[in-house]
C-alpha cells in the first residue's frame, strides 16, 4: 500500500473526527423498537441520490477509502450511507486496518463503532489468513471481540469468514447496575469478492446477528433482538466501458421490547432486486439504464393493547435512466430521470382505526453537479431533484449529497 500524501490524510483525518463525533454523541446501544417512517416516494429517493452503479465497482476493488452520502426523503428525514475502510499492509504477512459500515433508509441508528483487524498471513506459500477482530471502547464491557479465516488477500479474489461476540465482556464487567445478557449475541459474516475469466464479477456480504436476550436493570424489562442483512452483487463486463449488473438485498430485523408499562415486538423485512446496463465508464459521456424492485414490511404489534397494532408495507417498482457528463479537468453534471408505481398500505388490526391505503404513480427529475480531483480519486457531488408528479403545488423534492476517495 502506498504511503497517504497529504491531501488522502487530511480527508481521513476528516473522516475519523466526523465518526469519532458523531459515536461519542450516540448510544452505544440500540435496545429500543425502530420508529419506521417511509413515504410514497422514499425508494426514488434513495436510488436517486445513490451512488453511480461504476463507483460502486471502483469501490469494491479500494482497499483504503472513504464514501459518505444521502438525500432527503421528505421535509425532516434522511437516508444515510457511511463507509469507512482502511487497510495498511506492514508486511507481506501482516496487515492492519479497520472498518465501518452503515446504511440507515428507515429508522435513526447510533454510529457504529471501528472494527479493528490484524490480519496476519504465516505461511508463504498459501494465501490463507487469520485475522483478531474487535471494537474499542472505554468501557470494556462494550467492546466486542472475534476472528476471521480469510481466504486469498483483499480487495479482490478472496473469502472472509468472521465471527465476532457482542459485548464480549459486559456480563463479567459490567460494575455500574445489574444489567446483564440472559444470552449473548454474536455476528457471523461471510465476505467475498471473485472475478472470473475477465467477464464476470461477484461480491458478497452476508451478516447474520445470532439471538440475543438483554435484561435491564429493574430485572423486569427485556430486550430481544435477531436480524440478518445480506447482499449481493453480480456483474457482466462486456468491455472496458459498458457492463451489466444486478444488485440483490434481502434484510430482517426482528426485536421486542418488554417492561412494566409496555411489550412491544416488531418485525422488520425488506428486499432489493435492483436490475442495470451502463455505457461509457471511464468516457465523457456515461448513460446508466435501470429497473429497480423495493418491498418493505413492518409487522408492529402492542400486546398490552391491540389497537396500536399494525402492519406497514411499501413497495415501488421504478424505471430509471442517468446520464453522467464529464465536461472539464475537475467538474461533470449527471442527470436522473425516476419513474416508478408506489403502493403504501398502514392497516391496524383493530377496526377501531381507520387504515392509511395509498398508491399511485411518483416520478422525479434529478439534476446534479460533481466536482473530482484530477485524478478523479476524489469525488464530490451535489443534487437537488424536482416533483415530475406534482410541479405546480410542490416542485422541489429535496437534494442529496455524496463524497467518494480512495485513499
Amino acid at each position: 500500500m502506498s504511503r497517504f500524501s497529504y491531501v488522502q490524510k487530511f480527508i481521513l483525518l476528516t473522516a475519523m473526527l466526523v465518526f469519532a463525533n458523531s459515536a461519542s454523541s450516540a448510544s452505544d446501544e440500540y435496545r429500543e423498537i425502530s420508529d419506521v417512517r417511509l413515504f410514497d416516494e422514499t425508494f426514488l429517493d434513495i436510488s436517486s441520490n445513490a451512488f453511480r452503479k461504476s463507483l460502486n465497482l471502483v469501490w469494491f476493488d479500494t482497499l483504503s477509502g472513504w464514501r459518505m452520502g444521502g438525500g432527503s426523503t421528505n421535509a425532516d428525514r434522511l437516508f444515510l450511507q457511511t463507509h469507512l475502510k482502511v487497510n495498511h499492509q506492514l508486511s507481506e504477512k501482516f496487515y492492519f486496518g479497520f472498518d465501518l459500515e452503515q446504511d440507515d433508509f428507515y429508522t435513526e441508528k447510533p454510529l457504529q463503532p471501528l472494527l479493528l483487524f490484524a490480519d496476519v498471513y504465516p505461511f508463504s506459500s498459501t494465501d490463507i489468513g487469520f485475522s483478531f477482530l474487535g471494537t474499542a471502547s472505554v468501557d470494556k464491557k462494550e467492546s466486542d471481540l472475534g476472528f476471521a479465516l480469510t481466504f486469498g488477500r483483499r480487495p479482490t479474489n478472496y473469502l472472509r469468514l468472521s465471527w465476532l461476540s457482542t459485548d464480549h465482556y459486559y456480563n463479567e464487567k459490567n460494575d455500574e447496575d445489574d444489567s446483564y445478557y440472559a444470552e449473548s449475541g454474536y455476528t457471523l459474516m461471510l465476505q467475498s469478492s471473485y472475478s472470473f475469466t475477465d467477464r464476470w464479477d461477484l461480491h458478497l456480504d452476508l451478516r447474520r446477528n445470532a439471538p440475543s436476550d438483554y435484561v435491564f436493570d429493574d430485572q423486569v424489562s427485556r430486550f430481544e433482538n435477531e436480524s440478518y442483512n445480506y447482499k449481493t452483487t453480480i456483474i457482466y463486463h462486456f468491455n472496458q466501458h459498458r457492463f451489466a449488473g444486478i444488485d440483490l438485498r434481502a434484510m430482517n430485523d426482528m426485536r421486542s421490547l418488554a417492561e412494566p408499562a409496555s411489550d412491544e415486538a416488531q418485525d422488520i423485512d425488506y428486499r432489493l432486486v435492483d436490475l442495470y446496463w451502463v455505457n461509457g465508464v471511464d468516457q465523457d459521456y456515461e448513460l446508466t439504464i435501470g429497473l429497480r424492485y423495493d418491498d418493505f414490511e413492518e409487522q408492529f404489534r402492542d400486546n398490552l393493547d391491540q389497537a396500536n397494532s399494525y402492519d406497514f408495507t411499501l413497495s415501488t417498482v421504478q424505471a430509471y435512466s442517468a446520464l453522467y457528463h464529464d465536461f472539464t479537468t475537475h467538474q461533470a453534471w449527471d442527470l436522473g430521470l425516476y419513474v416508478g408505481w408506489s403502493e403504501r398500505d398502514k392497516i391496524y388490526l383493530a377496526s377501531s382505526n381507520p387504515d392509511d391505503i395509498n398508491e399511485g404513480v411518483e416520478a422525479k427529475l434529478r439534476t446534479s453537479w460533481e466536482y473530482h480531483s484530477a485524478d478523479k480519486v476524489s469525488r464530490l457531488l451535489f443534487s437537488i431533484s424536482f416533483n415530475l408528479d406534482d410541479l405546480i403545488d410542490d416542485p422541489t423534492d429535496g437534494g442529496g449529497i455524496y463524497f467518494q476517495s480512495q485513499f
